[in-house]
């Protein structure tokens, strides 16, 4: 199944996860093709650093070493603008989460691994956490 993993789960990675967190991405790993998009790694960068202290350089090369390699970073251009400008406009949801949904839309995946609820206002979008 192609599913999109979204900041919140990489960062409770990178920052120090519970064994309920790990176990929710082992089984992503194990049965789930896996996708993000630029934006996700720049949210997991940022806020890492800002709310949690991580230093940039650690959340890079966590990201280079332990997510990479299992996930493909889909592009971001304007024919997903022009899909997130529809999505924000009816589910007003935040510019990045309709970026988020716009690229899962125009690679046709359904799935999306986030803790974010304004995901489950979007039809044709499952939301699966832990």
């Amino acid at each position: 199944m192609k599913t999109f993993i979204d900041a919140n789960l990489l960062i409770y990675l990178n920052v120090g996860s519970t064994d309920e967190v790990l176990d929710f991405w082992i089984s992503l790993l194990t049965k789930h093709e896996l996708y993000t998009d630029p934006l996700v790694l720049d949210e997991t960068v940022w806020i890492s650093h800002k709310k949690y202290n991580v230093e940039e350089e650690e959340t890079i090369s966590f990201l280079d070493e332990e997510i990479l390699p299992y996930t493909k970073i889909l592009a971001l251009g304007e024919k997903e603008y022009q899909e997130a400008k529809e999505l924000i406009l009816t589910f007003h949801l935040k510019p990045s989460d309709a970026l988020h949904a716009a690229a899962m839309k125009t690679n046709k995946i359904t799935i999306i691994a986030s803790e974010d609820s304004d995901f489950d206002k979007i039809p044709g979008i499952k939301r699966i956490w832990i």
